[in-house]
């Protein structure tokens, strides 16, 4: 909650910036529409207004460099609670809209405990079904995706069941989640797992009695540098154009796969002198 408060404090403070600018520059600009009923001479109007005053406390939380208003040590927490930054499309942004937001998902986890995780990590979720038996319904897969910003953000996990691989969908701040366990805290090489769906089984099967496994206190988060197999080629998508660290190599593709895709990586290198002249150049020189 901490670590929340600050990066909520932070944007704030950007917000507030920007404010102070824009009631800044509309000053100088009545300045200037009064001094021209005057008959006065006008003023130049600088493009970037100057800044306010601020107190010591905001200035402590600059960067000496003065390019962000996030301290270092919390520069990471935007890879653990990505639901809290600004959209990626700056025309889709609205601060009034992005402040209310953040104020509710702050009372959301007043609520519920919504623990740090990233893709990769193996989660169990429980959440109120009015079809199951018990009225709850729990699954346990690996997270392989993490997607929407505020209180559109969902994460998906994946399993296989009775031989059958399964993913469901979460809203992560969606009311019916009772709680969200963290079995085992990790990351993989690649910033999603879709590739999973084209994997050997045993890479997406987890046991749903799967014990957690709680790091020592103040350890960082482990990566997991595994490398999938995939199945035999076709796939659900061309996973061989894709720049993922988390595939082994990929030997069963047929022939025109790997000249097409050779063909699209060195499409620039025919216009390479240089290349041209180290191949023809003799040992000796």
């Amino acid at each position: 909650m901490a670590a929340i408060n600050a990066i909520n404090a932070s944007l704030k403070y950007g917000h507030n910036l920007l404010a102070r600018n824009e009631c800044r520059l509309a000053v100088i600009v009545g300045q200037q529409i009064r001094f021209r009923r005057k008959g006065f001479k006008e003023q130049k109007i600088l493009s970037t207004p100057r800044e306010l005053p601020i107190d010591a406390e905001m200035e402590s939380r600059r960067v000496s460099n003065k390019e962000s208003v996030v301290p270092s040590e919390l520069a990471d927490l935007r890879f653990a609670f990505p639901e809290f930054l600004p959209k990626p499309v700056v025309k889709h942004r609205d601060r009034l809209c992005e402040q209310l937001m953040r104020n509710d998902l702050i009372r959301r986890r007043t609520v519920i405990d919504i623990p740090e995780f990233y893709v990769g990590s193996i989660l169990s979720v429980t959440i109120s079904d009015p079809y199951a038996p018990g009225k709850v319904s729990r699954f346990v897969g690996i997270c392989i995706e993490r997607a929407g910003q505020g209180t559109d953000a969902n994460f998906t996990l994946r399993n296989r069941v009775d031989g059958q691989g399964v993913e469901i969908r979460y809203d992560m701040y969606n009311p019916t989640i009772r709680e969200i366990q963290v079995l085992r805290l990790e990351k993989r090489l690649d910033p999603h797992l879709l590739y999973l769906r084209d994997a050997l089984p045993e890479f997406s099967h987890f046991p749903f009695d799967m014990t957690p496994e709680p790091l020592p206190a103040g350890a960082e988060v482990p990566v997991n540098g595994v490398r999938v197999v995939m199945k035999k080629w076709p796939w659900t998508r061309k996973w061989e154009g894709h720049d993922l660290e988390g595939i082994a190599q990929l030997t069963d593709l047929p022939d025109w796969q790997y000249i097409n895709k050779w063909r699209k990586k060195n499409s620039y290198e025919k216009y390479d002198l240089m290349k041209e002249y180290r191949e023809h150049i003799p040992e000796e020189e």
